[in-house]
């Protein structure tokens, strides 16, 4: 397995099973591969600096990692870039996993948000052997035909940089 867009990998770990990969490189290569897989914030596209998981995962609704998973299912399916800085792409990294870990925050995704479908819910973990910054890559299916994914009890679609209730 090659990732594109890096010139040297050390290691590289697929765990095909939960559909969690998990990739180690410097952290200049992994900003080369954010920033040619994922140039720039669309409506299929967040990046969120989100470093302390605590309150992010379900918290504030409108502004939660379950919100952007609702709203981007609503569109078109996309991703959600955790660990990097809004606008800019630059590595912050999470610093506090709270109890999540890559393999449990696809669980918990699942729980929170009525109607996600799992087939096709990736979670990407990259991990700076250089700095010790982890991203996560959240890949997210398009909702099922008639079915919106609601959190907080309500269907969130992407309007813009923001999120709107549909």
């Amino acid at each position: 397995l090659i990732l594109s867009g890096c010139r040297t990998l050390r290691v590289i770990i697929f765990l095909s099973l939960r559909n969690i990969r998990y990739w180690i490189m410097t952290e200049l290569e992994l900003k080369e591969y954010l920033v040619k897989n994922y140039p720039q914030e669309t409506e299929d596209c967040e990046w969120k600096e989100y470093s302390n998981l605590k309150h992010v995962v379900k918290g504030h609704e409108g502004d939660d990692i379950v919100s952007y998973v609702s709203a981007i299912s609503n569109m078109d399916g996309g991703c959600l870039v955790i660990g990097v800085k809004d606008g800019t792409l630059d590595i912050t990294g999470i610093q506090n996993f709270h109890s999540y870990t890559s393999i449990s925050i696809k669980s918990k995704l699942l729980q929170h948000c009525t109607n996600l479908p799992s087939e096709g819910l990736e979670i990407e973990e990259y991990v700076t052997d250089d700095t010790g910054k982890t991203v996560w890559v959240i890949k997210i299916p398009k909702h099922s035909l008639r079915l919106p994914v609601y959190v907080h009890g309500k269907a969130w679609q992407r309007y813009g940089d923001s999120l709107d209730e549909m």
